[in-house]
This record gives C-alpha cells, structure tokens and sequence, in this order.
C-alpha cells in the first residue's frame, strides 16, 4: 500500500478518526510521544482541511516541514472527492514517504465529509 505508516500529534479528536481508520485500513499508526524531535521522525506531511481554513498552529507546522525539504500536501475535504483522493495518491506516488504525518482541526470531525472523504481515499489507494 502506498500509505505505509500515519504518524498522528494525539489522540483526540480528528486524530482518533485518523487512528481509527488507519486501523480499519490495516495502516501503521503511531502517536507522536515526544522522545524524539517531530521533524526528524517525520518523512511527510498531510494537511487536511476544509474550505482552506488552516489553524495557525497547523499552517506553522506546514511552512515548518516545506522549511525543511520534506513533501507537503493540502486536502480540503469539501472540494471533489474524486480530484482530492487522486491527488493524494498522486503525490504519495511521487514521493514514496515511509511515513505520513496528518494534521487537521478538530472540527472536521463534525463535518460530514470527512467520512466520505476517508471512505473514498480508502477506496483510491487500494486500487
């Protein structure tokens, strides 16, 4: 699979839907404990959002890993499901990370997309 391992800041609230599905997805996921420094474990890093609000704190960590090098994607779960899950494995193709770190708002969890959007990535990257 193209998705090897998530790496997730919690586990709370959107992060628990990331570890759930990745468990579902019999994806590696593994919370970030703080033993070592987020930017050496890390290989990549998805943003997911919706209608481009980005928190501070989640737009700091994107300019941070594009700081460093390292590939960097935006998923707004409101824009086509189609366009947006091809685009992840498009980049994930590219890229080829050994782990994905995948941030988001808590928000997203009450926004009914984000099931469908997981649902749909699930579905594109087992293709």
């Amino acid at each position: 699979m193209l998705l090897k391992k998530i790496i997730l800041r919690n586990s709370e609230g959107f992060h628990a839907e990331m570890i759930n599905w990745a468990g579902v997805q019999q994806i590696e996921s593994e919370v970030f404990d703080g033993k070592d420094s987020l930017f050496d474990l890390i290989e990549s890093l998805l943003v997911v959002h919706e209608d481009h609000n980005i928190s501070k704190e989640n737009r700091n960590m994107l300019d941070q890993v594009r700081g460093l090098g390292k590939p960097a994607h935006l998923v707004d779960i409101n824009a086509t499901l189609t366009a947006t899950c091809a685009s992840v494995k498009f980049w994930l193709e590219n890229n080829k990370p050994n782990n994905v770190l995948i941030i988001g708002n808590d928000k997203l969890t009450q926004n009914s997309r984000l099931e469908e959007y997981l649902a749909k990535q699930a579905q594109v990257l087992s293709e």
